[in-house]
């Protein structure tokens, strides 16, 4: 069987490590497994909540961090499985599902699901993912995290990248899948049902995620990107060219939005280091 780590990060949400705990314990048959939990010295109860599940437990910890990402690298160099999944509190996972998505061995370096974005009133949106992982769908939206399955070896050592508060396992999926050609296999499935109160989630929070974005993106690639332009320009021809392509090719503005676009592409391209 494949060997599974999943890492809980948890602060102050007793009522959610509940419910993230009781699904992976209490509504799962798959049993290689193991589960870490980092809190961040919760005052709420959350302690109390881990040692009603010690004994299940590969680790756990509750101390200051210095963040969510320096928590997840905190699980990341105590987990020991083929795979991590990373389940934070308050996020949980569909019945069963670890057994469907792991009936035998695999070898994808990732393996991505389906969620289901769960509002304050609990309504249940299924979030599809695409069976192929291209930079201009990265470009405008994410694999959900807590529904994505990465192989061990390629995370281990270097974790993830502290220096964005928010956005670092977009970047991650940008570098390893975009830049390093990883593998990746699509599950046609919902995984897990995702939290809308989650710090990437919160609206207050978007124009610091734009800002991490653009500033990974010029790091990485070496040019300053602009997003909303990114955005606007993907947008715009992904939407003519499937309703009106006589627009996309009569239109001069359209004709330079597209030229734009693939200079852009281009530069990615060229920044790709291939596995060897």
């Amino acid at each position: 069987m494949t060997k599974l780590s999943i890492i809980t990060v948890n602060l102050n949400d007793a009522e959610g490590l509940q419910k993230t705990l009781d699904s992976v314990w209490s509504r799962q048959t798959y049993s290689d497994m193991e589960q870490i939990v980092i809190d961040g010295a919760s005052s709420d109860g959350s302690v109390e909540v881990i040692k009603k599940y010690s004994d299940k437990l590969a680790y756990w910890t509750s101390e200051p961090d210095s963040g969510i990402y320096n928590a997840m690298n905190k699980g990341i160099a105590k987990a020991k499985g083929d795979y991590l999944l990373f389940l934070n509190s308050g996020d949980w996972l569909e019945d069963d599902i670890l057994a469907k998505i792991f009936p035998c061995r695999t070898h994808e370096d990732i393996i991505y699901a389906d969620y289901n974005n769960i509002s304050d009133g609990g309504k249940k949106e299924r979030v599809k993912m695409p069976d192929e992982i291209t930079l201009p769908w990265l470009l405008l939206h994410s694999l959900g995290h807590p529904s994505t399955f990465i192989k061990r070896e390629i995370i281990s050592g270097k974790g993830y990248r502290e220096e964005y508060r928010i956005i670092s396992d977009w970047a991650f999926w940008i570098e390893e899948l975009i830049k390093n050609g990883r593998s990746s296999r699509h599950i046609d499935m919902a995984a897990t049902n995702y939290n809308l109160q989650g710090i990437s989630a919160q609206k207050e929070n978007q124009k610091k995620i734009t800002a991490e974005k653009e500033r990974f993106l010029s790091e990485t690639f070496g040019a300053r990107y602009d997003m909303a332009r990114v955005w606007r320009s993907i947008n715009a021809i992904d939407i003519i060219s499937k309703h009106r392509p006589e627009l996309l090719l009569s239109s001069e503005k359209l004709q330079r939005k597209l030229r734009q676009y693939f200079k852009l592409l281009i530069k990615f391209t060229a920044a790709r280091q291939p596995q060897r």
